[in-house]
């Protein structure tokens, strides 16, 4: 009767434990191609839920609603320069009637559990169970050892979304630790496997990494006009380092990528950050991604549809990010942020301001003024501008 009982009232007792908080998004873009205008903007609503009926035991989730509003049906090929989709749309030696000026795409309204885990901590190791965030390396614009995430480079910190994994952390002696992360598939080919060792050295810390997992990859079928995927297994190797010198934050982070179909190529990022004695505060980075092409003449669809669907960390080679930011007062903050392609000279520059509008809501303006030839990664677009308004509960 007592167990009974128990069972009865264990969902109250956890609820009883739970924490509820979140927040509400909203945001409107404007993007201004060589002919088209984009107006496009969502509601969000984020709700997370965190319990701990013991100790030792955290039961984590999170609903993210996103509701898209104006203009939610994109054509693909304004966002690709015209010499790299013309030849496919609108070949030569064919009659107007049989060219397609379209390749539409839709931004669809989401209700998902982004995160949904069960992490328990055990004498020599924590267990973290279920879709969670995992986020590896040390770089802020792109993380090589990452083969779990891609980022925007107008907005390196916003939310990545959860990974469905078993997740081992376990502490070894003093500052060294080591992590097993295994995201599961249909086989154990498809499924990510990576160990992580993390250490201290003096004022470095110090990170390896090894991953297997199979590389999804999206290509066009110019024949049926429709969208493959082929399959390489690849293994990662990388490390970074990351520490202080001189007063100035610096880190390097690489891998080296072994593939069974395809070249075996490499990624670097270099970077540091120092904060001035007036708060200003300035970060860059360089990527070095052998896996990008080497000239625009190269380019061709594929490059591009990997790139959107974050299969790969950048479209071409060699890349710079910067960004400087100075508060004007307690609250309002401005910014500048800039990022370039060195192989096909495009870049473009982002000011910004940040304000606190009340406490727990958030303004961010910012706008977008892009650089470089129509046929390039940046220039095919002209400018951009968006607007955010978040409010945390």
């Amino acid at each position: 009767m007592i167990k009974k009982a128990f069972l009865l009232l264990l969902p109250f007792t956890i609820f009883a434990q739970s924490s509820f908080f979140g927040y509400y998004e909203g945001e409107f873009d404007q993007l201004k191609f060589a002919n088209q205008t984009y107006n496009y903007g969502y509601n969000k609503l984020r709700l997370d839920f965190e319990a701990r009926p013991d100790d030792a035991i955290t039961i984590g989730a999170n609903i993210n609603i996103q509701k898209y509003d104006d203009n939610t049906s994109w054509n693909l090929l304004d966002f690709l320069p015209t010499d790299i989709w013309q030849p496919i749309f609108q070949p030569e030696g064919y009659s107007e009637e049989m060219w397609i000026t379209e390749f539409p795409i839709a931004l669809l309204d989401t209700f998902y559990l982004d995160n949904v885990y069960f992490k328990a901590g055990f004498k020599h190791f924590d267990l973290t169970i279920g879709k969670q965030q995992i986020s590896l390396g040390t770089g802020y614009a792109w993380n090589p050892t990452d083969i779990f995430n891609t980022k925007q480079l107008l907005d390196p910190t916003y939310e990545q979304t959860g990974v469905n994994a078993v997740r081992a952390e376990i502490p070894l002696k003093g500052r060294t630790g080591l992590d097993v992360i295994l995201s599961p598939s249909k086989d154990w080919n498809e499924s990510v496997k990576m160990l992580q060792l993390k250490t201290g050295l003096g004022r470095f810390d110090v990170q390896g990494t090894i991953g297997q997992y199979m590389w999804k990859r999206t290509y066009f079928n110019p024949i049926t006009f429709m969208i493959d995927e082929q399959n390489n297994l690849r293994t990662v190797l990388g490390g970074a380092v990351v520490g202080e010198l001189a007063g100035a934050g610096i880190w390097v982070e690489g891998a080296w990528n072994k593939m069974e179909n395809t070249d075996d190529f490499s990624e670097v990022v270099i970077g540091t950050d120092y904060t001035f004695k007036n708060s200003l505060y300035i970060i860059m980075e360089y990527l070095r991604n052998e896996n990008g092409v080497s000239s625009k003449k190269n380019l061709d669809i594929n490059n591009y549809l990997q790139y959107f669907m974050g299969e790969t960390h950048s479209l071409m080679q060699d890349y710079v990010f910067s960004f400087i930011s100075y508060p004007l007062n307690d609250f309002i903050q401005i910014g500048l942020l800039g990022f370039g392609n060195l192989n096909d000279n495009s870049a473009a520059l982002n000011p910004q301001i940040s304000w606190n509008l009340f406490q727990d809501v958030d303004l961010t303006m910012m706008y977008s003024h892009f650089l470089g030839d129509d046929n390039t990664e940046f220039g095919v677009q002209d400018w951009g501008w968006r607007i955010r308004l978040r409010g945390y509960f």
